[in-house]
């Protein structure tokens, strides 16, 4: 187990991401080129919100269609109640990739629901 955390085989793992430095691979903490821990900007983070927020939108669609085709009550039931579930979640992602993306603009309003 010891030798598990000390060692890595980096020929046989995955590189986890990129580094955006020098795009070398990054495997646990840091990249094995530059020696450095990536970071992640506010602006990149945004753009990962905005991309789950339109998969939930995909899936938030599917899921409507099928409520409006479905002919069993226990079924339409089902699918309204994975509506109500994901709806705020798509709710979250729009305000959080707004928020990351403006966050450093003079005069952006920040929801009080996301400051300390």
């Amino acid at each position: 187990m010891l030798e598990q955390t000390l060692y890595t085989d980096h020929q046989a793992a995955r590189p986890r991401t990129l580094c955006p430095i020098c795009l070398g691979e990054v495997y646990d903490r840091c990249c094995l080129r530059c020696q450095r821990r990536p970071t992640v900007t506010l602006e990149e983070l945004s753009k990962t919100y905005e991309e789950s927020a339109q998969a939930l939108r995909l899936r938030l669609r599917k899921l409507r269609a099928m409520h409006d085709l479905e002919s069993d009550p226990e079924e339409k039931w089902h699918l309204k109640r994975r509506i109500a579930e994901l709806t705020p979640m798509l709710t979250q992602m729009n305000e959080l990739a707004d928020l990351t993306a403006h966050y450093y603009d003079r005069g952006y309003y920040r929801s009080e629901k996301y400051t300390l």
